[in-house]
């Protein structure tokens, strides 16, 4: 403690493990020692200082400013953490080692025993000679898929510590010198595959929202123009859970479609109105497409946009496409007679985002560009000169993953719905103006659909009214006008969601 001079400056000294639960060990008037022994009999990491003077002892209480720290040592060095037996992958699932620093040549062979990344990590940085090299080297972009001999507990705090080999001091040979990097993955199954994070060296990941996990991949993410030549990127030690067991390892269910909304910000018709708030609901487009006559999609609008989450990563399948987009219109069409058009971002922590590319209706997107993602972007393209005043742009009804990587994912079922109308229910009238008939011709109804057909005379008495029931897409009402006087007349065709107006002149 530092003091010009000796005065009772007190403070209550308090020590963790965790920097959660703390222990009293003691008080310190100025500067002195303290034990911890009677706390914690093996090792702590956090303390807390208390200030306890007491402001009646000074006699200058404007000076007078409490405990003032300079610094604390430890006495008997670092403490190293025995790692717990057997809380190691035990198995190699699979691998694909990168080249080293030119992108051409392989890893050395005495670096490329997967085997070694096995067990629990030896955390032995000295040891240079390849005789006592333990680690396996994934090489620039390799990877690895590991597994424990048990389902690994997401516990309080991270949950597996990966282990990385560095030579030298990690203080000189740190990250900013070798930026040896991975991308960390957790999965129940070895399917479905959650996203942990990146990491740089010896790195710790927590399982997020995934209850516990048995599988780990890695993936190496080192930029080879930061090393010199004959580097060979992520040297991978081995990994250590640190929570242990799961013993009650439920499996998380997982939709075959995207889960989540992460944002929808719709934009207007092409006549400038606002979206039919049936057609505004972004939760439509979540798990896998169905074909049946309600409204099971939502509308972007010219211009709108909607960003979803998978549950799940999904990884570039190199030899087949991995999404299926399904995007709803009415009977069918082709993107000539009815093209619309959005464009698609992937992004695996949503906040970096890759081009995947642009569909016409239902299509297949590819997410080779992005190498894996979680997240896609939905934005409309759809040029509105192409289409009548009441369309809403790209109706958005599923997305799926498709591209089979896992044989015991069972393969989803995916319906296009082209039964239900795209566009908000319109009416027109022909002839107009009329003298013995006028035709209502109602455009997007569903199929049985009840709606009610007023004429309404100057006055605002209704002179006639018909219930009906339109089919899907158009419907038609032969409009008697011959006992009637000439005149402004108004045509009124309303049901629970729908009213719409026409003027009539007879």
């Amino acid at each position: 403690e530092s003091s010009a001079s000796p005065n009772n400056e007190t403070a209550a000294i308090l020590v963790s493990q965790d920097g959660l639960g703390y222990v009293p060990v003691g008080s310190l008037t100025l500067g002195g020692e303290v034990d911890f022994g009677t706390a914690f009999t093996d090792y702590i990491q956090f303390v807390r200082i208390v200030d306890m003077t007491n402001p009646a002892t000074w006699g200058n209480s404007n000076v007078a400013d409490g405990y003032d720290v300079d610094a604390i040592e430890c006495l008997h060095g670092a403490y190293e953490i025995p790692l717990p037996a057997a809380c190691s992958p035990n198995e190699v699932v699979s691998y694909t080692q990168g080249p080293i620093q030119d992108l051409v040549s392989p890893v050395a062979a005495d670096r490329s025993i997967v085997e070694n990344a096995l067990g629990l990590p030896e955390n032995s940085d000295a040891s240079t000679t390849p005789e006592n090299y333990n680690f396996y080297t994934l090489g620039f972009g390799g990877e690895i898929v590991l597994k424990f001999p048990y389902p690994v507990k997401n516990g309080e705090g991270d949950d597996i510590l990966v282990v990385e080999t560095t030579f030298g001091s990690a203080t000189v040979n740190n990250c900013s010198r070798f930026p040896e990097r991975i991308r960390a993955f957790a999965s129940q199954d070895g399917c479905n595959w959650v996203y942990l994070g990146e990491g740089c060296q010896d790195t710790y990941f927590d399982f997020q929202a995934l209850g516990w996990a048995q599988y780990v991949k890695i993936i190496d993410i080192s930029p080879a123009l930061n090393f010199a030549n004959g580097g060979d990127a992520y040297d991978l030690d081995g990994i250590l859970c640190l929570n242990g067991e799961e013993t009650n390892p439920v499996p998380a269910a997982f939709s075959a479609g995207a889960s989540e909304v992460v944002s929808y910000n719709p934009r207007l018709r092409k006549n400038g109105t606002p979206i039919t708030a049936g057609r505004t609901n972004p939760t439509k487009a979540l798990g896998v497409p169905q074909n049946n006559s309600t409204i099971n999609f939502v509308s972007l609008g010219f211009g709108g946009d909607l960003t979803l989450k998978f549950p799940y990563v999904i990884f570039d399948n190199p030899v087949e496409n991995d999404l299926q987009v399904i995007e709803t219109s009415f009977g069918n069409p082709t993107c000539a007679a009815y093209p619309e058009k959005a464009q698609f971002e992937g992004s695996l922590d949503g906040i970096t985002w890759t081009y995947l590319g642009e569909l016409c209706l239902d299509g297949q997107l590819d997410v080779s560009a992005a190498g894996a993602i979680q997240f896609i972007r939905i934005t409309d393209r759809s040029a509105a000169s192409s289409f009548s005043g009441t369309a809403d742009g790209y109706d958005v009804d599923g997305i799926v993953a498709i591209n089979s990587l896992c044989a015991t994912a069972p393969t989803p079922r995916i319906m296009d719905d082209v039964v239900t109308v795209d566009e908000m229910a319109s009416l027109s009238l022909f002839p107009n103006p009329a003298t013995e008939y006028t035709i209502v011709r109602l455009e997007g109804t569903q199929n049985d659909e009840a709606w009610t057909i007023e004429l309404i005379d100057a006055a605002g008495r209704v002179i006639t009214r018909e219930s009906l029931k339109a089919s899907v897409g158009s419907y038609e009402y032969f409009l008697k006008l011959n006992a009637y006087e000439n005149g402004v007349y108004t045509v009124r065709a309303y049901n629970n969601a729908n009213q719409l107006v026409e003027r009539l002149v007879k």
